[in-house]
């Protein structure tokens, strides 16, 4: 059992990095469509800070749970924002990444103007 999470958690590591771009782009359209509903909110920005902020709660919520699996197999899960080619290494540790998504997507939850 434990091999088979061990093997299944180094078979995601090449999908890690493009989910942090997906949450990076996600708090940029977050951000656009709060700003979009301070200065006149429509359905569509409220929504689309709704889904926005949804969606960075879910992957910040992924990210500390893969880094609570990843501890308790005895790994230390990070991503590498360096360039591995040139042996430049930029750890990160999951948990890092999963709160600058989670707080973002909770802020813009909050920000994102009352239903009429």
């Amino acid at each position: 059992m434990r091999q088979s999470m061990m093997d299944m958690m180094v078979a995601m590591m090449p999908y890690m990095m493009p989910l942090v771009w997906l949450g990076g782009i996600l708090i940029v359209v977050g951000i656009i469509s709060v700003l979009t509903c301070v200065i006149g909110c429509s359905a569509i920005a409220r929504s689309t800070s709704w889904l926005s902020g949804t969606l960075l709660i879910l992957l910040g919520v992924f990210f500390l749970g893969s880094q609570v699996a990843g501890m308790l197999l005895g790994a230390n899960p990070s991503i590498n924002f360096g360039d591995a080619s040139q042996y430049e290494f930029n750890l990160k540790p999951f948990w890092m990444v999963g709160l600058i998504f989670l707080i973002p997507g909770i802020l813009i939850r909050a920000m994102r103007g009352s239903r009429k």
